[in-house]
């Protein structure tokens, strides 16, 4: 067993905005050979200019004191003896289960707040909109829940892992639902987190769940309250950016398996739109 939480949260601190590993993430593929076959457009974009962009490689010289095409040359070792391997890989992860396009991460104090408390407080502020009337808007301000609440951390340790767990993994089937995360990358990127340090757990747990993704029926499964059904769905929805077809189609059979009201949905959706600008 692992920290859920803590690996939740280490995904959304290296996908901030204001974080210098978000950007180490968009070059995390030219680092380990290839990109994330189509995954984000944000790596796409910095991987088709020499491989880096130059706000990418003065974070990486910033985190690391060396340049991108350094570490390009360097890439094994980074990923063994380099403590910034960790964040960079971390970073990849995070730009493949949060990134936008164009590479920004989740605005405000989003991504502070860590992870849990982060899907709990937009949930929360959907569902209060959603029992008050109100139209979908902008969130505002995220903030975690309140305490007493059933959203995001609610001080039972085990409660809150499980609850992390069903994020995470609502967040990878959402990612992986077009079909377009590459196998053979996702090998580098858990290879990456493993030599770099991470929890040997929590990297398997990663390479299983990206091998094979939950189900909408399993995540509706471990979704048995109103209040983990509206945090699955928040966690799948703000790791899709573009809403394709496909992506469109899982979040309804997703809605639909959860047994959520399309009010709530809306509000949702307006919420993680907003959060990731």
């Amino acid at each position: 067993m692992f920290d859920a939480g803590k690996l939740l949260n280490q995904i959304f601190g290296a996908g901030g905005a204001n974080n210098p590993l978000s950007q180490i993430g968009g070059v995390l593929g030219g680092l380990f050979n290839d990109s994330v076959s189509g995954v984000k457009d944000g790596a796409a974009a910095i991987e088709q200019k020499t491989g880096i962009g130059a706000k990418a490689d003065a974070a990486l010289k910033n985190a690391t004191g060396k340049s991108g095409g350094d570490l390009l040359n360097q890439a094994k070792t980074l990923a063994t003896e380099n403590k910034a391997a960790t964040g960079a890989a971390l970073g990849g992860l995070g730009l493949l289960l949060l990134g936008t396009k164009g590479g920004r991460g989740f605005l405000g104090n989003a991504a502070a707040l860590g992870g849990l408390a982060m899907v709990g407080g937009l949930a929360y502020k959907a569902w209060q909109n959603f029992n008050a009337g109100k139209s979908p808007s902008e969130p505002g301000q995220i903030e975690a829940p309140p305490a007493a609440s059933p959203f995001g951390e609610t001080g039972n340790v085990d409660q809150d892992n499980a609850t992390a767990m069903l994020v995470l993994r609502a967040m990878i089937a959402a990612a992986a639902c077009d079909g377009v995360v590459d196998n053979e990358e996702r090998s580098r990127i858990i290879g990456a987190l493993e030599g770099a340090g991470l929890d040997v757990h929590a990297a398997k747990f990663l390479d299983a769940e990206f091998a094979k993704p939950a189900s909408i029926a399993e995540l509706a499964s471990a979704a048995n309250t109103p209040a983990l059904a509206a945090q699955a769905y928040t966690a799948a929805r703000i790791a899709i950016d573009s809403v394709s077809a496909q992506e469109k189609a899982f979040l309804s059979d997703l809605a639909s398996a959860l047994k959520l009201d399309a009010g709530l949905v809306a509000q949702i959706d307006a919420g993680a739109a907003a959060a990731k600008g």
